[in-house]
């Protein structure tokens, strides 16, 4: 089977299928100033940006949310 899609293997596979080894950390959505944002918790109040999940091209331009930011719990 053939699967087109932009989603990482990560999630698609998330038990560690096909000789990957599952991640430890879990990945969630959530809103940064209105943009929708895949991240990972790193510690209680803080959150590593994965992915934007917007489809608004103005959104990706955003240097606040770019992958690999760190974001803060307590952000509003």
């Amino acid at each position: 089977m053939t699967w087109y899609t932009l989603m990482p293997h990560e999630l698609m596979f998330p038990d560690g299928q096909n000789g990957q080894s599952a991640q430890n950390s879990v990945q969630t959505q959530m809103l940064y100033k209105n943009i929708p944002v895949l991240v990972e918790q790193i510690s209680p109040l803080e959150y590593k940006v994965v992915r934007v999940m917007s489809t608004d091209p103005a959104h990706f331009m955003n240097d606040d949310c770019c992958p690999g930011q760190i974001l803060r719990a307590d952000h509003s």
